[in-house]
């Protein structure tokens, strides 16, 4: 009895849509197409609506969209407060660039002053280990004389080797100071300012994840979020509910026995009848390849949700004017 009642009740509803559209006198009469299903539907956008989450935890400061708002790509949803990222964020900037500072000193290698004092200082030695030698040599005829002792001697001999070794080894700071920075450096430097540089940008996408940017240009079809409360991804949920507007679909629910009189490319009229019995032309572009259930239903009481049903996407061959989504409509299918 149910089913019976069931398509008495989906046969008024073709009913009434052809009714309409022998008042219409449209094309498809006048060519005379016939009706071969019919089916309720709903309005949808283009594709799938989007449910927009929180990628960070933190509270809401401030949420610029309301619902039924008109959204472009890029425009700003919510804004979570994240003054920690901030705070981590200059730190971290700072940390690179004295990390680079430190590789570009390490690329110039030493300034013209640091020669100039390495040669000063290695003039210096040479001059001492000539004063010292000239004195190892008065006190060794000296010595021969017996006008010195034999320690002085030596305290000259050892002031001599002294001089020389300062003269080596400022030679070979000078040395070192033209031969410029080791590879080996020059390479930690570079991985050290490279890494730094990744850690300001792994911080900056963090921070960036604080503003809620629409990814589509579309509608707000639900708000879900206010002022002060709290987002979190160890328990997330939806802020806003979006679809594209740039056209429209219906997602209609074909009856189980009428499925085979359906196909792809075929052309439906879809008869939104609380919208002053607008009748919109489009074809079929979609097929599930399963069965379901209903999830439509009609005023009719004897309408169940326990009927196995094709989803069918019909896209609308021109954007109608001030049509929400989500109504439910009446969808023919012509033959």
């Amino acid at each position: 009895m149910a089913r019976i009642a069931l398509r008495s009740a989906l046969a008024a509803l073709l009913f009434m849509a052809i009714s309409a559209l022998a008042q219409d006198r449209g094309a498809d009469n006048a060519n005379g197409r016939r009706v071969v299903a019919g089916a309720p539907g709903r309005i949808e956008g283009p594709e799938e609506p989007i449910s927009i989450g929180a990628a960070t935890t933190g509270l809401v400061e401030q949420v610029t969209v309301h619902q039924g708002d008109h959204v472009s790509k890029g425009e700003l949803l919510v804004r979570i407060g994240c003054a920690d990222f901030k705070a981590q964020l200059a730190a971290r900037t700072s940390d690179y660039d004295a990390a680079k500072a430190n590789y570009r000193k390490l690329v110039n290698g030493p300034r013209r002053e640091e020669l100039e004092i390495a040669e000063a200082d290695l003039a210096l030695a040479e001059a001492r280990l000539t004063e010292a030698e000239v004195r190892k040599s008065r006190s060794s005829t000296l010595l021969v004389r017996n006008a010195v002792s034999q320690a002085t001697r030596d305290v000259d001999e050892r002031d001599v080797l002294m001089a020389k070794a300062q003269v080596a080894s400022s030679r070979l700071k000078l040395q070192l100071l033209k031969a410029g920075t080791r590879e080996e450096e020059l390479a930690e430097g570079e991985a050290k300012m490279v890494a730094a540089r990744h850690t300001v940008d792994a911080t900056a996408a963090e921070l960036a994840k604080c503003e809620v940017k629409s990814p589509i240009d579309g509608i707000v079809l639900r708000k879900e979020v206010s002022v002060g409360e709290l987002v979190s991804l160890f328990y997330p949920k939806p802020l806003l509910t979006l679809s594209e507007i740039d056209k429209f679909r219906v997602r209609a629910e074909v009856d189980e026995h009428d499925i085979g009189k359906i196909k792809l490319g075929q052309s439906a009229v879809v008869v939104a009848n609380g919208m002053g019995e607008q009748r919109l032309p489009g074809h079929v572009t979609r097929i599930a390849p399963v069965m379901g259930r209903r999830k439509i239903l009609t005023s009719d009481p004897a309408d169940k949700s326990d009927r196995d049903v094709m989803e069918v996407i019909v896209d609308l061959d021109q954007k109608p004017e001030n049509l929400p989504i989500g109504l439910r409509v009446s969808v023919i299918f012509l033959e």
